[in-house]
């Protein structure tokens, strides 16, 4: 039974990635309004007050905190290699100062993780980020989620290096990262909060007790279904201390270096 206080007067935000969807399985009768949003896109929406509840990139939550609150330790992590979040690139990563980097225009943490990767830890001048440039204009692509998926295998020609931002944090920090948080809009009243968190809850394990179907069923152009649920099984859903000392240390970096704000 849904819970009674859950109507579509509540706007939640569902992200269309590989990743995202052990939380998805009960949402095709989720008790409230559904909107599909790209990270950035869900950032800006809820921002502007069109969204209360979402898996929220967390360079977005950490600046939103005025207006969100993690509704459980819940979302998208991993300890190394995440294998969609990747820097595809002519030259390595070490020698690209001065590079041109296109960047996806779903981002918005990817982004800032990666400023801290090339800007902070190698300390690469001049490096410069632009929005959805063509591959032929730039020096290195960063890609994010399916489409990162989908160019590992196949990236364009000369970009013959590839950078996973997740192993590269954790060489970094021997911490996890955390890509996304589930937040929602504080100013919602704690019943409400509490029933979604239930509803959330319960979606996840339907959708973790059956791995194999939604693997199944996000398999996409190379990669097959167990390629897929490996892949899924990479993901930390619930989140552990280390996770969060990974989220903690994330924003310490980001006021450290003046890179916290709107993207």
């Amino acid at each position: 039974m849904n819970p009674p206080r859950l109507t579509t007067a509540t706007v939640a935000a569902r992200i269309p990635y590989a990743n995202a969807a052990p939380f998805y399985a009960l949402w095709a009768d989720a008790p409230f309004a559904v909107r599909n949003l790209a990270p950035r896109e869900l950032g800006r929406e809820a921002e502007a007050g069109g969204v209360d509840l979402g898996l929220m990139a967390s360079g977005d939550f950490l600046r939103l905190r005025d207006r969100f609150e993690m509704l459980a330790p819940m979302g998208v992590a991993t300890r190394g290699p995440v294998l969609s979040v990747l820097l595809f690139s002519r030259r390595p990563a070490n020698a690209l100062g001065n590079a041109l980097v296109s960047v996806t225009p779903e981002t918005s943490t990817s982004i800032r993780l990666l400023k801290l990767l090339l800007d902070v830890r190698r300390s690469l001048p001049g490096v410069r980020y632009v929005r959805g440039l063509e591959p032929a204009q730039a020096d290195a692509l960063l890609l994010i989620g399916d489409e990162a998926m989908r160019t590992r295998n196949r990236p364009p020609e000369g970009f013959v290096h590839t950078l996973d931002l997740g192993a590269d944090w954790l060489d970094w920090t021997g911490l996890p990262f955390v890509y996304a948080a589930w937040v929602v809009r504080s100013a919602l009243e704690t019943s409400l909060k509490s029933d979604l968190r239930s509803f959330l809850e319960s979606s996840l394990a339907a959708g973790l007790a059956s791995l194999p179907e939604v693997a199944r069923r996000e398999t996409g152009p190379g990669w097959s279904a167990a390629e897929m649920e490996g892949y899924l099984r990479r993901f930390h859903y619930r989140f552990g201390p280390e996770d969060l000392q990974g989220l903690d240390r994330f924003e310490s970096l980001l006021r450290a270096h003046d890179l916290l704000g709107a993207d």
